[in-house]
Parts: C-alpha cells; structure tokens; sequence
C-alpha cells in the first residue's frame, strides 16, 4: 500500500513540477488556479488529475482544442516512478529525504531550462 501512496504523491509532485516549469519563467506565481495556455480558462479539478485527466482529454482542452504537450504526462509519470522507486528501495526517511530532493533538482533543471530557451 506504500508504494501505491507514493505513486500518488509522486504523480502530483510531477504535476506541480509542470506547474513551476511553466508558471516560473514567465514569472507567474504558483499560487492560484491552473488555466489553459490557449484560451486562458480556469480549469475544472477533475482536469488536474496527473496523468489521468490528459488521456481523458486526449491531450487537448476541453474549450480551445489547444494541444497539451506530452512533456506533461511524461514528467508526471517520471516524479511517480521516482518516487516508487524511492519508496520500494529505501528507509522511510530517506525516502521522503531522496523524494523531496528530486522534487527541488528536477524543478531547479527545468527552470534553467526553460529560461535559456531550451524547448522539447
């Protein structure tokens, strides 16, 4: 049951991550309801679900059709199965210590990234 409760937090670590890749740069705060780069529309809780929600939508929102990139399901995917891998390698401890440091690397990459106009 851990390792289903860190796939969890995981999948909604990534989707803050994507949160921070976008929102930081362009300096948005990360306070404050996600909207769609297209139209601007605030979006539904039930279009937040990591991973879930984008094959729901089939990677497009719901009222502009605009494309959400597949950098978004990925990262999700990727934070959910680091923290598994965490969680089923690790002590307890160091396994919130390993997760929260990924968190804050990945995030710290992906700003740099993106501020040096690096796109996928």
């Amino acid at each position: 049951m851990t390792l289903v409760y860190a796939a969890v937090f995981g999948l909604a670590f990534g989707s803050f991550v994507n949160a921070a890749i976008e929102r930081i740069p362009r300096g948005e705060s990360l306070n404050g309801r996600s909207h769609c780069d297209g139209c601007n529309r605030t979006l539904h809780a039930w279009e937040l679900i990591p991973v879930l929600s984008y094959v729901m939508l089939r990677g497009r929102c719901v009222s502009c059709d605009a494309a959400i990139g597949l950098r978004t399901p990925a990262i999700e995917v990727l934070c959910g199965a680091a923290f598994v891998a965490a969680f089923s390698l690790l002590p307890a401890p160091v396994a919130f210590a390993v997760s929260g440091v990924f968190v804050a690397v990945v995030i710290a990459l992906g700003v740099a990234i993106e501020r040096r106009g690096v796109r996928p």
